[in-house]
């Protein structure tokens, strides 16, 4: 279905307009939503712009965690696409991407739907892997799609109204560390929470003081940690690499997402991983006609740092996409992101207003200060497109006054 001032119209491969251009910006990501926001403030002249998106909303990941600790709703982190569309002129459809032909500048979608594109933007999420382990697709709750691990973990909820869980996140990263904590803290006596890291202890390529701060939040937060592999799930048993099985009545896979398969066909330029290699402009470096940034982009030349749930890839600079796509729909010359890693601070949301950071140096802190610095950060990204995060997201003492400083290493 595809959406256009209000309406909701069929999509159809119509001719495009004589000299009009056509820029498909594909994923509902944070850079989309800037280049929206610019957009409906600034229209492109002679520019035809279609949003391809597999659902309705843009879902703020880091404050995933919050929601789950029912420490805030759906509408805090959740964008709708429709309005910022809407704003922007921009028509609005809603499919998945099948594949994608570079040689012809076309993208097929679900439904046997297709798209032709003069300039083409990815700004999408990686995806669940559920093969990675035997019993996994049938028995357990992937994070990703969110917005179906949003609706299923309602059933969690109620079932734990009626019995004691056994629950086990499975995945070493930030991403797994903050959900485990957060179900812990949203079931509290209901449920039973253990973290299986895949292997090697959590967080695993952090300095050591880090690691530790986390294994210290995860006990003070009564989770279990298994720093162990999981080989298999089946029924209500998880099977350990090395040999122990644990009860679950709920896994819960948080690993490392992957890219979507469209990616290993498209033929465009792709590092070990199969993610998009792109150059500082946020070209890729085989079709410069393909711009891209988020989960799927990784820079030429600049190894991935460790992440959470937002890319172990850099962030563009806010507004840095936009201007580049404005500028190469008109000829003119591109701006350059010339960082360099590190790429900033790792933060942790680890309940109660406390976080974690990791900054550089291999240095950390720790407190309801760090808190309430991250609670900021997340409302002046979201607070760009209309959201707010309620006082009492992070806990009404931690998002009132910035506390004082409570310990560092």
């Amino acid at each position: 279905m595809r959406h256009f001032g209000g309406r909701s119209l069929e999509l159809s491969d119509d001719p495009r307009p004589m000299n009009h251009k056509h820029l498909v910006l594909l994923g509902g990501g944070e850079s989309h939503l800037e280049v929206l926001r610019q957009l409906a403030a600034s229209p492109l002249p002679g520019v035809r712009v279609t949003l391809v998106a597999p659902s309705p909303y843009h879902v703020h990941l880091p404050r995933l965690p919050a929601w789950v600790a029912g420490r805030c709703e759906f509408q805090d982190i959740a964008v709708p696409l429709a309005p910022w569309a809407e704003r922007a002129q921009a028509e609005l459809v809603e499919a998945e991407l099948l594949s994608i032909d570079p040689s012809q500048r076309r993208l097929n979608l679900s439904g046997g739907r297709s798209l032709t594109y003069d300039t083409l933007s990815v700004d999408a999420l990686a995806v669940a892997h559920r093969e990675s382990i035997p019993g996994a697709r049938g028995h357990a709750l992937f994070v990703r799609p969110v917005l179906q691990f949003i609706h299923l973990w309602d059933a969690v909820i109620k079932l734990s109204e009626q019995q004691i869980l056994s629950l086990v996140v499975v995945g070493g990263d930030a991403a797994a560390v903050e959900l485990s904590i957060a179900i812990q803290r949203r079931l509290k006596r209901r449920a039973r929470v253990a973290l299986v890291t895949g292997g090697g202890p959590p967080l695993a390529l952090a300095p050591e003081p880090f690691r530790q701060r986390v294994k210290v939040a995860l006990k003070r937060n009564q989770v279990t940690l298994f720093e162990d592999r999981c080989d298999a799930i089946s029924g209500r048993q998880m099977q350990l690499g090395q040999g122990m099985r644990l009860g679950c009545d709920a896994p819960v896979v948080a690993e490392p997402p992957s890219p979507p398969l469209w990616l290993f066909d498209s033929g465009m330029s792709l590092d070990a991983d199969g993610f998009l290699v792109t150059g500082p402009t946020l070209q890729t470096l085989s079709h410069p006609e393909v711009f891209a940034c988020g989960e799927l982009a990784v820079r030429s030349g600049q190894a991935a740092s460790p992440g959470g749930w937002y890319p172990s890839r850099p962030t563009p600079p806010p507004g840095l996409l936009a201007t580049n796509l404005r500028r190469f729909l008109a000829g003119g010359t591109l701006e350059r992101d010339e960082r360099r890693p590190p790429w900033g601070v790792q933060m942790l949301d680890v309940a109660d207003g406390r976080a974690l950071a990791r900054l550089r140096g291999g240095l950390s802190v720790e407190g309801r200060w760090v808190g309430w610095l991250k609670a900021r950060a997340d409302a002046r990204l979201l607070e760009r497109f209309g959201l707010e995060i309620p006082p009492d997201a992070l806990g009404a003492e931690t998002a009132a006054n910035p506390p004082d400083s409570e310990s560092a290493a």
